[in-house]
């Protein structure tokens, strides 16, 4: 999909934001942009929504579970609205695009210790979204690769030696 920061639906995804905000009484500025990594969905959404204020930690939430839930909300509300249409990414404090800085490094770290030991290693669970970022990552990498195993909010990524 490609970016489209001018789309309607992404109007009315910034509206959406901006009466959540208000409803919980919460000073912050919305502002849109195109996406440009894959943490920001890079070929998947219309546009980020970046939210900036003070003490946006409550929109955030633990482990961005706040933050994940307000965005799948309004991409619900967006494809009951605009079906088929897309939706967008919501981005608090530059808070998902630091997360993939540091996952991606984590991950890039993990590998190292793979092809150092040669023995997998199983990383801790995380989000769907984050575990995408850890398989982009070693996508064409010749030496590794990566797989999900587990269930539901236990579902992990494995990094191994290419078979």
């Amino acid at each position: 999909m490609a970016p489209d920061i001018n789309a309607p639906e992404v109007d009315a995804g910034a509206q959406i934001v901006d009466d959540l905000l208000r409803i919980f009484d919460i000073d912050a500025e919305i502002s849109i942009r195109e996406p440009l990594t894959p943490g920001d969905g890079l070929g998947s959404v219309l546009a980020v929504l970046d939210i900036k204020g003070e003490d946006l930690g409550l929109l955030i939430g633990r482990r961005g579970d706040t933050l994940i839930a307000m965005q799948y909300l309004v991409n619900l509300i967006l494809g009951r609205k605009y079906p088929g249409r897309g939706g967008v990414t919501i981005d608090v404090e530059h808070y998902k695009h630091r997360n993939e800085e540091r996952i991606i490094a984590m991950a890039t770290r993990m590998g190292d210790r793979v092809r150092e030991s040669g023995n997998a290693i199983t990383l801790e669970p995380m989000s769907a979204a984050e575990r995408r970022l850890i398989h982009m990552t070693f996508a064409e990498d010749p030496e590794l690769e990566t797989n999900s195993i587990g269930e539901g909010e236990n579902r992990k990524v494995v990094i191994s030696l290419r078979q």
